[in-house]
């Protein structure tokens, strides 16, 4: 009897998967695990530095402890490599809310872990060991779960949500395929098949000629965190991108699903919690207009916010919102004006529009440095598609929120700067932790509010808290200032500043961010004055030359901000920023030569800067050199800089050269680009 077509197809079905079956059985066997669950297709690193580093005590036991080299971003933590008997291991990972950040693992919400679940089950032994990286993404995370993965873990926790956005990577061509293969690839890429497939093929992928840079599918990474900010004056290198954005959410959503693979690889349970961060004390860290906004709209757009702050101030709120819903038709994703609209409606007590202002505002940033409501959404949604159990940090904060302060909207009551809880809140939620262990019986015994465990918790936060320094506070305080001022919030970074100096008094570090932060407020005489009681007890104190030097030029003190300048110069003599004001101090003290100096310097390092050129013509001016400086105005005038000024240069040097015509011509051209410019009018005057 002949089969037909479709049966054949069917039976052929059958027997394929059958196989395909059979080989997954068989390779289950021989231990070979999925591609997905250890290696990530996104990203790579160009070297893999443990974290943890083997040595032995006294009595020869093997003890894990944290690498010298990692100390910069973990806490110094040690545990025994071997897991004692009646033991539970518990690793907390995560980004810097996890170490601790701005104090360190003694007030984190691991150590309320190591101090309380001993007391609510005294019958096993914990292990608590903060995990927790300063700036670790989730790529960086899930490479530390695997690493400790390998040293008996019962349980990991993980707080990995505020970073995802640090660190610069490209994702090549692998976004570029349709999300049908993407999907298939991915699911393939989870069956041991595959995985002995990618072994076999592996060595001769190695031998063949590396793609060239743009068709590599997994970007290189530093061995340690390299944050876009680490090399920028505030968040000036963000952009809107929502292509990239989208990208980085589904890398995040990879990593999440890789470390839940890792976890059951070894037999180890995992649960997530979900992010939360300050909105109403919190600005946005960038905010940004479309490129093709015009400049009409966009000074327009700025007044209407300088007005509304003004009558904020001014508790006219409903004055305020009106102007800034005027900018939103302006520009509708500008996150500012939800900041600005979450304040007024906070004002008038309408806190269900503020928080959804808020929350608009921070989706908006274009410098993500909280997490976004797609990272909330995407730990929820993992948690619920692999049936993890979350924390809900920011559910469980909204409540308390709502209790304490009639509201729910987090602000400084509850975070110590944009993400980092304070030390109360760490202990709350530690709490919270433990209740949803037990709830999934991951851990036994009794709750926390138990009549019978109550004094000893009580006693313990007691213990915690005495624990904390003078020192340790101010250095935390410090910390905080610091991260501000890298973030260019200075009205934010400045009081925490002042702060820590009232505990560490004339802390160079943080005198300097307060003067910092003041110079960038636009309080000039009381930046000066932290400056100047910088330097009368740390001249050597360098890095505060330049700014400092900036600052007295600004107000007039040329000779005291040469002087500072110089040094500056001579620390960094490969800093076209420093040359450029150096030289402007020389220009306005009548030094050409010496302004011709730096402002050359300053060229050479930052070739054909309209503003460089510009002032390197009038140096060149006023040290009698007619012809190289007309040569340079034109130049300049080229670039599209300043063109009234441009052509009132030229025409005074060729009414000093006494060519008339050319003279009353740039005059006149002055004067058509700022019919306002008297000095131009005067000196077309003297012209004719």
């Amino acid at each position: 009897m002949q089969l037909s077509i479709r049966k054949k197809l069917l039976f052929s079905v059958i027997s394929t998967l059958a196989a395909f079956a059979l080989l997954e059985l068989l390779l289950v066997f021989v231990g070979v695990n999925p591609v997905t669950s250890l290696e990530d297709p996104f990203v790579g690193f160009s070297q893999q530095v443990p974290l943890m580093e083997a040595s032995k005590d006294a009595d020869g036991q093997e003890i894990m402890s944290t690498a010298k080299s990692k100390l910069t971003w973990f806490n110094a933590q040690s545990f025994p490599k071997k897991k004692p008997a009646n033991t539970y291991r518990i690793f907390c990972l995560g980004g810097s809310t996890t170490y601790g950040h701005p104090y360190w693992d003694p007030t984190s919400y691991s150590r309320w872990l190591r101090e309380f679940l001993p007391v609510i089950d005294p019958s096993q032994k914990f292990e608590v060991i903060n995990a927790g990286g300063i700036s670790y993404a989730s790529y960086r995370v899930a490479n530390v779960l695997e690493e400790l993965s390998k040293y008996e873990p019962d349980l990991f926790i993980v707080y990995s949500v505020h970073n995802e956005f640090l660190e610069r990577r490209t994702y090549a061509e692998l976004f570029d395929e349709s999300p049908i293969s993407f999907q298939i690839r991915s699911a393939l890429s989870k069956t041991k098949t595959w995985a002995l497939l990618d072994e076999l093929l592996r060595p001769r992928r190695s031998n063949t000629k590396p793609e060239s840079d743009s068709k590599r599918k997994t970007e290189t990474l530093p061995a340690e965190v390299d944050e876009i900010l680490n090399h920028t004056i505030g968040p000036i290198d963000y952009h809107r991108d929502p292509e990239w954005q989208a990208k980085v959410l589904n890398h995040y959503t990879f990593n999440l699903k890789r470390m839940v693979a890792i976890a059951r690889q070894n037999k180890a349970k995992i649960v997530f919690l979900t992010p939360a961060s300050n909105e109403k004390n919190c600005s946005p860290f960038k905010s940004e207009s479309p490129v093709d906004l015009s400049e009409v709209d966009q000074k327009r757009l700025n007044s209407l916010l300088s007005q509304a702050v003004s009558e904020s101030s001014d508790d006219h709120s409903e004055k305020a919102l009106q102007l800034l819903h005027e900018a939103l038709t302006i520009d509708e994703h500008y996150a500012q004006t939800y900041y600005q609209i979450g304040r007024s409606q906070m004002s008038l007590q309408r806190y269900d529009e503020a928080k959804a202002a808020f929350r608009r505002a921070l989706n908006e940033d274009v410098c993500p440095l909280r997490a976004v409501d797609g990272i909330s959404n995407t730990v929820r949604q993992i948690a619920t598609q692999e049936k993890v159990p979350i924390v809900d940090f920011e559910g469980h904060l909204r409540a308390l929120c709502q209790k304490q302060q009639g509201h729910a909207v987090f602000g400084d009551e509850y975070f110590m700067d944009h993400v980092h809880p304070s030390i109360e809140v760490h202990q709350q939620l530690a709490r919270w932790i433990i209740q949803v262990l037990q709830e999934y019986r991951y851990v036994e015994g009794k709750s926390l509010n138990d009549t019978a465990v109550v004094d000893e918790i009580a006693k313990i936060v007691e213990k915690v808290d005495g624990e904390i320094d003078t020192q340790a506070y101010g250095i935390a305080l410090r910390n905080l200032a610091k991260v501000l001022h890298w973030a260019g919030k200075f009205e934010e970074a400045g009081p925490h500043a002042r702060d820590a100096l009232v505990l560490l008094p004339d802390d160079p570090e943080s005198r300097f961010v307060l003067a910092d932060s003041l110079k960038n407020m636009g309080r000039s005489e009381e930046a000066i004055y932290e400056y100047d009681r910088l330097f009368e007890n740390d001249f050597d104190f360098d890095r505060a030359y330049h700014q400092f030097g900036y600052l007295l030029a600004k107000e007039g003190q040329l000779v005291r901000a040469k002087a500072y300048l110089i040094l500056a110069a001579v620390r960094e003599p490969e800093n076209a920023s420093i040359q450029y004001s150096l030289g402007i101090v020389h220009l306005q003290l009548g030094e050409y030569a010496f302004a011709i100096e730096s402002l050359t310097e300053s060229d050479r390092q930052y070739p054909n800067d309209a503003s460089t050129l510009f002032f390197l013509a009038q140096a060149k001016a006023g040290n009698k050199e007619p012809d190289e400086a007309i040569a340079l105005f034109e130049k300049v005038l080229a670039l599209g800089y300043e063109p009234a000024k441009v052509h009132f240069g030229l025409g005074m040097l060729y009414l000093e050269k006494g060519e008339k015509a050319k003279a009353i011509e740039n005059f006149e051209s002055a004067l058509q680009c700022d019919p306002t410019f008297e000095e131009a009018r005067k000196y077309l005057l003297i012209a004719k």
